[in-house]
């Protein structure tokens, strides 16, 4: 996948968030909220046995509040993924329970915020990029295209 370009894409993408209007302390809640709020509405729509671009389109804003906050954090770095790393990611087992998988999620966010970790942040990437492959069942193809024409490809 094109980590790198996604996460230049949404460096430069503005949305018209909140978080400009706060100081540096106060940016990183707002963006964790901003997430937050994303995934709740990801979570929502797989409750409502949503699929389609619609439903895409959606774990796009996830993944671009991901980049959004990785930029701010200084953890980009962290996010990249190998083809292999993205190849053994679609390959594991498929969650019984995506209610469990949001609940956790939550909870790695949270303590990424709240611990200034960047591991418990790192864990709910693999999640968020695995749940996109296994669980929902696109290919890296259809994520990042679907990503670009949503948010625009700062290298083409």
């Amino acid at each position: 996948m094109q980590i790198k370009e996604m996460i230049d894409t949404a460096r430069h993408f503005e949305d018209g968030s909140l978080a400009g209007k706060f100081t540096d302390e106060e940016k990183a809640a707002v963006l964790y909220i901003e997430l937050n709020s994303a995934l709740a509405v990801l979570f929502s729509k797989t409750a409502k046995k949503m699929e389609g671009t619609e439903l895409l389109a959606s774990y796009c804003d996830v993944l671009c509040a991901f980049c959004r906050v990785g930029n701010h954090q200084k953890w980009t770095y962290l996010m990249l993924l190998s083809d292999e790393e993205t190849d053994r990611m679609r390959h594991k087992w498929t969650s019984h329970s995506f209610a469990k998988l949001f609940m956790i999620l939550q909870q790695q966010l949270n303590k990424s915020f709240f611990e200034r970790q960047s591991e418990p942040f790192l864990h709910a990437w693999h999640i968020l990029i695995k749940f996109g492959l296994v669980e929902l069942g696109y290919t890296p193809t259809q994520i990042e295209e679907k990503y670009f024409e949503k948010f625009g490809n700062l290298s083409s």
